[in-house]
């Protein structure tokens, strides 16, 4: 059974951690504290495993600081609210033993504990395109933004258009009608741009266009990308 210290914010977010911990038998909850307790509660308790919820990044690279000063090593697992592309990277810089995102954070505890634990890295699942450097907000992902944009030098006017439609879900009988194109001509202005682009599938012709910031809806993180470029 492995030993663990939960830090969050007020008592019903502390017992909503707790259930999901000790859900499965396989955690002990051993200590809970406040925000800023961190190293008192390794101190006391000694857990395995600790557990911190924070509301924002700053707050999360803060308590991660006060952990170093911990009497005895301690894999920390952190929940954050929200997180952008470049707050991420600085908390993953504090090497944690891993990071959630606190909305989800009930449904992945049981394993990322265990994970952490055995010494991690553990990184939730909506968090993995933020670290890949697919985030399109401001100031967040500026690299993977102009990789993209370099990549559209090579492009036509036509095949630009293009792929913004394609990057907004459009079928090739769709974009044929928003270009007063043939459905063929469109199926070959996807095929071109895979070919110059290096791509696979419509899927990451919409990645690359979400990437470049030329639409603001984003490709889906999951699913199969398709072997057709059509």
């Amino acid at each position: 059974m492995i030993s663990v210290g939960v830090i969050a914010r007020g008592g019903p977010e502390r017992a909503e951690l707790r259930a999901a911990l000790e859900a499965d038998g396989r955690h002990r909850v051993a200590d809970e504290g406040e925000p800023g307790r961190e190293v008192a509660l390794v101190r006391r308790a000694r857990p395995r495993v600790l557990v911190i919820s924070q509301s924002d990044e700053e707050s999360a690279v803060s308590a991660l600081h006060r952990l170093a000063a911990a009497p005895v090593p301690v894999a920390a697992l952190l929940l954050a609210g929200r997180f952008t592309c470049g707050g991420l990277r600085r908390i993953l810089s504090c090497r944690p033993a891993g990071v959630l995102h606190r909305a989800t954070a009930a449904a992945h505890l049981p394993w990322a504990v265990a994970a952490a634990a055995a010494g991690g890295p553990v990184l939730g699942p909506e968090l993995v395109d933020v670290v890949a450097g697919a985030c399109p907000c401001p100031g967040c992902a500026p690299s993977a933004r102009d990789e993209a944009r370099a990549l559209l030098t090579t492009l036509s006017t036509r095949e630009l258009e293009v792929l913004e439609l394609v990057g907004e879900g459009l079928s090739n009988p769709q974009i044929a009608a928003a270009l007063t194109i043939s459905s063929d001509t469109a199926k070959d202005h996807v095929g071109s741009i895979c070919g110059k682009l290096g791509l696979r599938g419509r899927l990451q012709v919409a990645r690359v266009a979400w990437q470049a910031g030329l639409t603001g809806r984003p490709a889906p993180a999951g699913g199969p990308v398709h072997a057709a470029c059509g």
